[in-house]
């Protein structure tokens, strides 16, 4: 009897796979014959092409593996071998570049998932007919005025997912019904449209399960009374993420709307009272919370960020403000997200008290959450010491980042050094953007910058 490759059962292969890096794939897929079959539709689901060469597919690559692309993302304007290619599979397409022709576009009208950035109005509105299978699209810098406005709204009303950032739209809708299907929509800084109707906008679309929105100005206070008043009134019922910086809520408000979310997913508060007074609003919701952004302008939190890590088992992205590092080495409990946390932001101030070995016991911390993507320990106004990120600090202690993708530091007092930046390039395979690095007194600031832009990272802001 001919033994069976293990690997050729569909349940095994899929369990494998998501844990595994791109580096990892590629080692699978030179093991043997059998391996490469297995794992190579994994290595070329996703494929991500970035602005510096030597960390692109080459055309023939791509063309030799085409059909297994589903996703496919250009950080440039895409030359012409990849724009005369037809990937049979591809489902998502993301072109995060100023676009400036819709030929890749053209030639997939069985697209699902459309990520534009731009900025003239054609990009969108010349598509191809054909694409009615497209139910999530989204837009960063699009001009989109039409002559027919009832186009870009009969556009909108069939979509699933709708994601409109820094965009212009040339005037609200004549009218609208509550048969919108969309059930995710973000709305950020968009242009041409008053906050009121934008609000009148997201209350008719009673199906919405995520709700982001962040409008140019901070809303008033009767516009803030008016979201509570519709939460809690039930016009969203299926509403389970709530995003909006903007909202300077009372305690009441937060309370009117999480009264009307039957159970919360994602949550952002910003309010000018310490964060501790919404711990018994909030608690009775930790075992479900996923997403969490939390801002205020007053008083010490970090019992209440401390909290949120013990307490969240399903916790995938936290946003902070300032925390204090002497407060997490009080407790040593366990953090309940350390496998489910993937995006941190949050600014670990170390005070002049604290030793090299208390920033080492929370860098230890740190490095139990092992598939954390992005990592941002920017200060949101004055530059403050933070957690400093040099090898001589236990820095190595980080090598368990394996799938970090991103780092910020913005207004931290940092001392990074060329063997720094040498280390996290040979240590996070995975990192594509290191935002807000200084410069330093032992090597120019230009100098670290190439480095790191010839290992294909960005570090533009």
């Amino acid at each position: 009897m001919t033994a069976r490759n293990p690997l050729d059962l569909l349940e095994i292969i899929e369990v494998l796979a998501p844990f595994l890096t791109a580096d990892d794939l590629t080692h699978c897929v030179r093991v043997c014959k059998d391996w490469c079959s297995s794992f190579l539709p994994y290595l070329w689901r996703a494929v991500y092409i970035p602005v510096y060469y030597t960390k692109q597919p080459t055309p023939e690559a791509l063309q030799r593996n085409k059909n297994y692309v589903q996703h496919l993302t250009f950080r440039y304007n895409p030359q012409i071998p990849h724009r005369s290619m037809i990937y049979p599979a591809l489902r998502r397409l993301s072109l995060l570049t100023a676009f400036q022709n819709c030929e890749l576009v053209e030639k997939h009208p069985f697209l699902i998932h459309l990520e534009l950035y731009g900025a003239c109005m054609r990009t969108v509105w010349d598509l191809p007919p054909g694409l009615s299978n497209l139910t999530r699209l989204s837009l960063t810098r699009m001009d989109v005025r039409a002559q027919d406005q009832s186009m870009i709204w009969n556009f909108f009303s069939r979509l699933v997912s709708l994601e409109l950032r820094n965009t212009w739209i040339s005037e609200p809708p004549g009218s609208m019904t509550a048969s919108w299907k969309m059930r995710d929509l973000s709305l950020e800084l968009v242009s041409g449209l008053t906050s009121v109707e934008q609000l009148r906008w997201i209350k008719n679309c009673p199906h919405l399960k995520r709700l982001t929105w962040i409008p140019s100005k901070i809303l008033t206070s009767d516009l803030t009374e008016e979201i509570a008043q519709s939460a809690a009134a039930n016009t969203w019922p299926d509403l389970e993420e709530f995003y909006t910086p903007n909202f300077m809520a009372s305690n009441r408000q937060v309370s009117l709307v999480i009264s009307g979310m039957r159970r919360i997913h994602g949550l952002s508060i910003n309010s000018r009272k310490p964060l501790d007074l919404m711990r018994p609003i909030l608690h009775p919701q930790f075992p479900w919370l996923k997403r969490l952004e939390a801002i205020t302008t007053s008083g010490n939190n970090s019992l209440f960020a401390l909290e949120v890590l013990k307490s969240c088992p399903r916790l995938e992205s936290l946003r902070m403000g300032t925390v204090h590092v002497r407060d997490m080495l009080d407790d040593d409990t366990p953090w309940a997200c350390e496998s489910s946390l993937r995006r941190l932001k949050v600014c670990f101030k170390v005070d002049q008290d604290i030793s090299e070995a208390g920033q080492r016991i929370l860098l230890e911390r740190l490095s139990r959450l092992y598939n954390l993507e992005l990592l941002d320990l920017s200060c949101e106004k004055r530059a403050v010491y933070s957690l400093d990120l040099r090898l001589e600090s236990g820095l190595e202690q980080l090598a368990t980042l394996t799938r970090l993708e991103e780092l910020a530091l913005f207004r931290t007092e940092q001392g990074t050094t060329i063997r720094d930046v040498h280390w996290m390039i040979d240590h996070w395979k995975n990192l594509k953007r290191f935002r807000g690095l200084r410069r330093s007194r032992y090597y120019p600031l230009g100098y670290m910058l190439r480095t790191l832009n010839h290992a294909g990272i960005s570090t533009a802001k």
